[in-house]
């Protein structure tokens, strides 16, 4: 074992990343740590790769002095952050995984917090990302842990952090750790579940920082590499440690067990689809099985189609779960709507099945978030003038709409608010008949000048006896939406996230400004207008519908100041939605 170390002098915080053949990532990743405004100590722990990444750890080392580098045989996730663990000297310790991103300024906000509190460890949310430009958002079962401020609280009256099964977005106290006993289990997969319990059940005060701190890449296939027997019974293996390190702590073992049948095994279950393996079916139906058998579960938070899986198999019905699996059980969007007792649900296939409770069915609150989009923007002398999407998803019944515009200095203005008569279902996916009629007219007079820093969107809707209210971030980017515009010193960024905020607009001339300048093929399909650009004009009318004798479609933006041309076939413009085409698979065309 060789130790490469040139730290700071008595750094603050170690971080461990244990490395083995992430040479495509480890520079990103090490990037990220070194803009962190801390005194730190980075220890790489080479594991035995075999690629160019001892090489590229090495050249960090050189570079920097806060990083440093430990070499050893490969034995494994644990084994190598249990040798960072010896090498560490700062009082806070961190885990970060070599093919992930970090957010500098999170650390830094969790630090100042323990350094305020003398909480035993932080927690920070993090995101799924394939490209790092567009991450998925913070998982709700993560979201719902953290408040809008920093919060100290005692651990075990919130036993759903528990629900954060990682080794990393955390920073946990190095005496905590030392005096709690905590240790990675070596030659097990999952190593971080058990750890995660025993820190909880161990810890006095955590604090929660919603700071975003960690970005966790998805490599291609994940998933599939995951659904094997060794790997699923690897993992029920951990979380049967994990329920066991819980036993102390009263509610804490109900709670994780009911959030591993909600946030986890739902995602397996949703493999079958893919995966044939006969040893993973029967792996992963046993430990489902294993956790329903636990006692105080609440699965009100599962997803709908687990629930009605959970109820086959509960019923000795194992062979059943492919047949809900092959008649589009996980699909839910091709499922048509239903209600039970009030309550929005879907008609999953064994709805009526006595071995189903209609229960099952209802969508969790989870599954019903608000979705919203900018499809149309206006903003000139006369005020601000939006038109917009919004739904809640899965959910068929129309919705009623309140907005307002709210700057960051603190102020909030209400948006008038009727709604539009704009068909959309021709342009934007939209899985549910009332969708077409959740379209909103927004109008507001100009704020002052000197009112505006950045404004938001905010939308909410109650729709089915759910209420959400949520900033809007999504714009088409079909139409004026997405042109920037700008009135009396105001912009309209014409970006996501949508905003309104101070900026100057140059703006820009083309040679295509009237619809009627547009020649229409006569091919169905979608058609860029080649050579030629559009003008602002006419692009703060887009999209723009079209219908003609013979065939119908829209104009709409391909890109910065292109047009192009989606002819679609003569027909009422509802049979073009994915709605209808659900709703009517298996009809009979009528005859000409």
């Amino acid at each position: 074992m060789r130790l490469f170390r040139r730290a700071a002098p008595e750094p603050l915080l170690s971080v461990i990343v244990p490395v083995y053949n992430v040479e495509e990532y480890l520079a990103e990743c090490l990037e990220s740590l070194l803009f962190t405004p801390l005194n730190q100590e980075i220890i790489l722990v080479d594991d035995g790769s075999t690629d160019r990444s001892a090489k590229i750890a090495r050249r960090f080392a050189r570079h920097h002095r806060e990083v440093g580098v430990v070499t050893r045989p490969n034995g494994g996730l644990s084994a190598a952050r249990m040798t960072g663990l010896e090498h560490a000297s700062a009082p806070y310790v961190t885990f970060v995984d070599s093919d992930d991103v970090m957010s500098p300024t999170a650390i830094w906000a969790a630090m100042w917090s323990l350094e305020e509190t003398g909480s035993d460890y932080a927690l920070m949310p993090y995101q799924q990302f394939r490209d790092i430009e567009d991450p998925s958002p913070v998982p709700p079962w993560i979201a719902e842990i953290y408040g809008d401020e920093v919060r100290t609280v005692v651990a075990h009256e919130h036993p759903e952090t528990l629900a954060q099964a990682t080794a990393w977005s955390k920073i946990y106290r190095r005496s905590f750790w030392d005096r709690a006993g905590l240790a990675f289990r070596e030659g097990v997969l999952y190593e971080d579940q058990e750890v995660t319990a025993r820190a909880f059940a161990a810890a006095d005060r955590i604090d929660l920082v919603p700071d975003l701190a960690y970005l966790w890449r998805v490599r291609p296939g994940s998933i599939t590499r995951e659904a094997t027997e060794r790997s699923i019974g690897a993992f029920f293996d951990a979380i049967a440690l994990s329920l066991d390190a819980l036993d102390g702590v009263s509610g804490a073992r109900a709670a994780r067990a009911s959030q591993v049948l909600s946030n986890d095994v739902p995602r397996y279950l949703r493999t079958l689809a893919k995966v044939a393996d006969e040893g993973y079916r029967e792996r992963l139906f046993r430990g489902a099985l294993d956790l329903l058998g636990e006692s105080g579960l609440d699965l009100s938070q599962a997803p709908a189609e687990a629930r009605v899986v959970y109820a086959l198999l509960q019923a000795g019905r194992a062979a059943d779960v492919q047949v809900f699996v092959e008649r589009g059980g996980f699909d839910l969007p091709s499922l048509r709507s239903d209600d039970v007792d009030g309550r929005p649900a879907l008609a999953f296939p064994f709805t009526g099945d006595p071995d189903v409770p209609a229960e099952a069915r209802v969508l969790s609150e989870r599954q019903t978030p608000l979705d919203a989009t900018v499809l149309r923007a206006r903003l000139d002398e006369s005020g601000l003038r939006l038109t917009i999407a919004a739904w809640l998803r899965h959910v068929d019944a129309v919705p009623t709409c309140r907005a307002w515009l709210r700057d960051i200095t603190g102020w909030e203005r209400e948006f008038a608010v009727t709604p539009s008569d704009e068909f959309i279902g021709h342009r934007v996916r939209t899985t549910r008949r009332s969708n077409e009629d959740s379209v909103w007219n927004l109008e507001l007079a100009l704020p002052d000048l000197d009112d505006v820093d950045s404004s938001e969107l905010v939308v909410e809707l109650t729709h089915h006896g759910r209420t959400r209210r949520e900033v809007v971030t999504r714009i088409d980017p079909l139409g004026s939406a997405a042109i920037r515009e700008e009135a009396a010193g105001l912009t309209l960024t014409g970006e996501e996230p949508w905003a309104l905020d101070r900026d100057d607009v140059v703006l820009w001339k083309g040679d295509l400004a009237d619809p009627a300048d547009v020649e229409i093929p006569t091919e169905i399909g979608e058609h860029e207008v080649p050579g030629r650009l559009v003008d602002q004009a006419l692009a703060l009318q887009l999209p723009w519908d079209f219908e003609l004798e013979d065939r119908q479609g829209y104009l709409a933006l391909a890109g910065p100041r292109r047009l192009k041309v989606v002819v679609q076939p003569k027909v009422p413009r509802e049979q073009l939605t994915f709605w209808w085409q659900r709703d009517h698979a298996g009809e009979e065309e009528p005859p000409n």
